[in-house]
């Protein structure tokens, strides 16, 4: 069969109540798929055992090779879509290889829209990343925009990018108009000035770009989330970084200071960019308490616990994507494994990062 693209049931009278709602839907019984509306049905035997693994609303494809793909699981919860590998940066700490956001292809218009069709209204987060997403080209990424927006009205939706699209006015005054209700946008900043923050993202005007599109964001009213990737290149930097973001962007809803996941460009100009989640927290920690006492609020993805002051650990997040995840042996004797985000496989690779479980005999 050709490939098709459908959301899990596991009940058939959900199936056929979600088949209702015009969406494609696969409903799974042992290793025999029956799709909605088509009402054909078809025997996975050499896929059983993903078969077995499905959960009602996940979404997967089968393709012409007769295999089975996820695209969405609804256990794991990482809901969002990709529209494009490519970018108009090349970040030198950046997790993709720049041949992997030049050559790899990026999913047909009509397939994404389908695919973010086949999410349930009632979930709770959804992501639009990239490379950059906008990308894709300003038509089709409105396209994009506005089918999150009709399919997804209750979802908060995050959209990650570089913001230098967005200092585009008519580019934008489009966005403004088909915005989801529950909206937001985050956009990093790498360095405190145009010489810094070029040099990091490896193209010119990146700077000036990227404080334009923040400006509008917020002249918008929208939600601003802004991220200061913490490497090597800009350690130095993070208080000066923090000074901009208080004296001309305090409407800022959050800051999150992030610890490099250390694939990709990063590892390419390792020398250049790794350093320690340890030493990344030590050169946050100024900056972390002047945008506290300025009254913005602050959050540290990536950074495990016991990388990190105790009195820091309330605004530490769970931000590493269970698939990325992965923790020590040691880290079993942690009384704080639960909430923590774990290390990167790449970092455990590249760094060699030494935990210390918190409790018990260890702490």
């Amino acid at each position: 069969m050709n490939k098709k693209m459908f959301v899990v049931s596991r009940d058939k009278k959900e199936a056929l109540e979600l088949s209702s709602q015009n969406k494609n839907v696969g409903y799974v019984k042992e290793n025999n798929i029956t799709f909605y509306p088509d009402d054909i049905s078809i025997v996975m035997k050499e896929s059983e055992t993903l078969l077995n693994d499905l959960n009602s609303h996940d979404i997967v494809e089968i393709c012409d090779n007769g295999k089975l793909y996820k695209w969405y699981s609804s256990k794991d919860g990482d809901a969002g879509i990709a529209t494009t590998p490519k970018c108009n940066s090349n970040c030198i700490m950046c997790p993709a290889f720049d041949f992997e956001r030049q050559k790899n292809p990026e999913m047909d218009i009509n397939d994404m829209i389908n695919f973010i069709r086949l999410f349930p209204k009632s979930l709770y987060h959804f992501t639009i990343t990239g490379g950059e997403p906008t990308l894709i080209g300003e038509e089709h990424f409105c396209k994009v925009l506005k089918t999150v927006s009709e399919t997804l009205p209750y979802t908060e939706v995050l959209l990650l990018t570089n913001g230098r699209s967005l200092a585009k006015e008519n580019f934008f005054r489009h966005i403004i108009k088909i915005l989801p209700n529950n909206f937001r946008v985050a956009i990093p900043i790498h360095g405190s000035d145009a010489q810094k923050h070029d040099y990091i993202v490896q193209s010119e005007n990146a700077f000036d770009q990227t404080l334009k599109g923040i400006y509008n964001v917020l002249k918008a009213g929208i939600f601003l989330e802004l991220r200061i990737v913490v490497s090597k290149l800009n350690k130095d930097d993070i208080t000066n970084i923090a000074k901009l973001i208080i004296d001309k962007f305090p409407e800022v809803g959050i800051v999150h200071f992030i610890g490099l996941e250390m694939r990709g460009n990063c590892i390419i100009y390792r020398d250049d960019t790794i350093i320690s989640y340890e030493e990344a927290f030590k050169s946050s920690a100024i900056a972390i308490d002047m945008l506290l006492n300025a009254g913005i609020n602050v959050g540290l993805y990536n950074f495990p616990y016991c990388m990190i002051d105790r009195y820091y650990w309330p605004i530490a997040q769970k931000s590493i994507s269970a698939y990325k995840s992965k923790f020590y042996e040691e880290c079993n004797e942690c009384i704080m494994k639960e909430q923590c985000c774990g290390l990167f496989t790449t970092s455990k690779a590249f760094l060699k990062p030494k935990v210390t479980p918190i409790g018990g005999k260890y702490d």
